[in-house]
């Protein structure tokens, strides 16, 4: 049995590139949950690999036939939020760690927590907004889907006007009944990444966010950058798997290429966003890989842009 290591507050300072002055932030958040966490001994890496194997050709494709899986998803969501009577905690995808292994620094590894996905994203989200919504007056998520986000950035920054978008009827009406239960400055609003909407109020005094939603967009989310490039927000915070920050030579990310291709998740987009760096369009504050996610792939890459 491999030994049992603790996923530190010092880790997430270094995985996500945090600055010394917000240490106590993040230590704070980390300190409430627990990330204790063992590597794999041989023969379970082989099972895990092997099983990743058997299955990747198997998983459905992403893109704009699947709106109607979503909108039973983010539907299911909504009725779990009302029998729960409004509590916050029951907005957490059910998703986000489904699986008992996860990715950390390029290796496979067991958490003693099943939740420890979620809490870790958690710390990374809590550290994300303090850094970039402090002070700021309006933030609109795109894909919004159950509104756990902007739940917790309204719980963080009561004063911020929020808006959750998706192209789900019953994301946005869970979005609404959110800010109505819970007295959050929260709407929803309808929108297509295929079809942006020319009508949504984003100005220079707008942060957009996206979070594992472009992923759902494959290469076809072009002509919601463009529109965004156009409406030039103040900035643009993208989660997302980031097909670019992985290693081919590494079996693991190599893996983790294979699902991404296959399932058609977001592609090209990075790589859009430096060429505009490079032609003086937009101005890249934030890359980073944290080198944490999910069994099959890495979610939680951030690229932070606005445009010039």
């Amino acid at each position: 049995m491999s030994t049992e290591i603790v996923y530190s507050a010092s880790d997430f300072m270094r995985d996500l590139g945090a600055s010394k002055n917000e240490s106590t932030l993040i230590a704070d958040e980390a300190a409430k949950y627990n990330f204790r966490y063992r590597r794999l001994d041989q023969a379970e890496r082989d099972q895990v690999i092997l099983s990743i194997l058997e299955k990747l050709d198997s998983f459905t494709k992403v893109g704009a036939h699947r709106k109607q899986v979503w909108e039973d998803c983010w539907s299911g969501a909504k009725n779990a939020f009302l029998n729960a009577k409004g509590d916050i905690a029951a907005l957490d995808p059910v998703f986000m760690g489904a699986q008992p292994i996860m990715r950390l620094h390029g290796d496979y590894a067991r958490p003693d927590d099943p939740k420890f996905e979620t809490h870790w994203f958690r710390v990374m989200r809590r550290w994300l907004f303090a850094r970039y919504l402090t002070g700021e007056a309006k933030a609109f998520e795109f894909g919004c889907g159950s509104g756990f986000n902007l739940a917790a950035a309204a719980q963080m920054f009561p004063d911020i006007e929020l808006t959750g978008l998706d192209w789900s009827l019953s994301a946005v009406q869970l979005v609404d009944d959110i800010g109505s239960r819970h007295g959050f400055n929260l709407k929803g609003r309808r929108f297509d990444f295929f079809d942006p909407d020319p009508t949504v109020p984003i100005g220079s005094d707008c942060v957009v966010m996206t979070f594992a939603a472009l992923e759902q967009t494959g290469s076809r989310w072009t002509a919601f950058a463009e529109w965004l490039l156009a409406k030039r927000p103040k900035l643009v915070i993208s989660m997302e798997p980031i097909l670019d920050f992985y290693n081919p030579r590494s079996l693991v990310d190599y893996l983790a290429i294979r699902y991404h291709t296959h399932r058609n998740y977001l592609s090209g987009y990075y790589s859009w966003i430096k060429a505009h760096a490079d032609n003086g369009k937009v101005e890249i504050a934030l890359s980073l890989r944290p080198g944490f996610g999910s069994l099959y792939h890495e979610g939680y890459s951030l690229v932070v842009w606005r445009p010039l």
